[in-house]
């Protein structure tokens, strides 16, 4: 039943109204994921930036995603959650633009970021003999990445200010038509979500294609053949969990944005109970990604457990040499190509120094 403030009196106070309990349920809600966030991928960039064995291009990629995460988890899981809860802007004005354009510039490098960690893999796995990823080409993804989602985040920086409504401080876009609002959210939602998610799962198909349905030829029947086969489906198989959880999660949330530009759907009683359950369903991605890794990945979940342990115990640890590191391991990727080989003068065997 739709009900509009035409049909019956009441204000929109009433319209929007959420009880105590439910606001208090919201709060440990989002507050928790909003924790979970920030701890769970700083914990995923602490690991791939001091462990030098998990230096590849897929983790380094993996770091970028995490630290989008961290982002959302800092600005725009904790502030916005406030303003649609609150129904009012109490926090500096300057916040308005700033938070939604770091929400979307975050999802934006998210995508991208899984885009290129299934070309990355797509390449690997079909194209294994083609020419491996350079410092410099990584570097100017990773720029490009960023300078996108600044691009597609940008309107928010020009839209959104405080003002005035009822005496009451609200965060609303005054400076772009309605009608050109509507349609970037529809330029959002095919670009932040749906184009992407049909490039990454046209590669994923692809590459599960190749690795499930080759037949191996005779002499890559050996067991540490047989291992990197294994070890590659296991990567296949958590990077297609973690694209399947982002499409899921974001589904409801860009759905809802899409239609409140069609339809009279804001003007529902209570639609912004719905509202939150689909905005805390999507915010809540941001922190599934390390459980994943944990789960799925045994380099990642060693990782973990070595710098969750007392210092001494992780001192132990980190001094031991797992024979599996030397094989192709779950986040075995393209590896850069710039490395340099050095002669100690002391007469040793060159060594190879990574230069990160």
């Amino acid at each position: 039943m739709n009900i509009s403030n035409e049909t019956l009196p009441l204000d929109e106070e009433l319209l929007y109204d959420v009880p105590v309990s439910l606001i208090v349920f919201l709060s440990f809600c989002y507050g928790s994921i909003s924790v979970a966030a920030v701890v769970g991928n700083g914990l995923v960039i602490w690991v791939i930036v001091t462990s030098r064995r998990m230096r590849n291009v897929t983790n380094y990629y993996i770091a970028n995603l995490a630290l989008a995460d961290i982002a959302i988890g800092l600005f725009a899981i904790p502030f916005e959650f406030q303003a649609a809860l609150l129904q009012k802007w109490l926090l500096p004005a300057f916040m308005c633009a700033f938070c939604p354009f770091v929400k979307s510039l975050s999802i934006s490098v998210s995508v991208l970021t899984l885009s290129a960690i299934a070309l990355d893999r797509y390449k690997a796995i079909l194209h294994p003999l083609k020419a491996r990823v350079s410092r410099l080409q990584f570097k100017m993804v990773i720029t490009f990445i960023w300078i996108i989602g600044g691009i597609m985040g940008a309107p928010f920086m020009y839209a959104l200010r405080v003002v005035d409504k009822d005496g009451q401080p609200f965060c609303d876009n005054v400076n772009i038509s309605e009608e050109v609002w509507f349609w970037y959210h529809v330029a959002l939602f095919l670009l932040q979500y749906l184009i992407p998610l049909i490039v990454i799962s046209f590669a994923y198909t692809r590459m599960s294609l190749s690795l499930w349905g080759a037949t191996a030829p005779g002499n890559a029947q050996s067991e540490r053949d047989a291992n990197i086969m294994r070890n590659k489906k296991k990567v296949i198989k958590m990077l297609v969990i973690v694209v399947v959880l982002f499409g899921l999660c974001w589904l409801p949330l860009q759905t809802y944005k899409v239609l409140q530009g069609i339809t009279d759907i804001n003007d529902y009683r209570f639609i912004n109970i719905f509202f939150f359950g689909f905005d805390w369903l999507a915010m809540s991605n941001s922190c599934c990604n390390p459980f994943i890794y944990a789960i799925y990945n045994e380099k990642f979940k060693r990782e973990f457990q070595v710098r969750l342990r007392a210092p001494c115990i992780k001192k132990q640890s980190s001094q031991h040499t797992d024979p599996l590191t030397r094989e192709l391991s779950g986040f075995e990727s393209t590896r850069f190509d710039w490395k340099r080989t050095s002669t100690m003068k002391n007469g040793l065997k060159p060594c190879t120094i990574s230069l990160n």
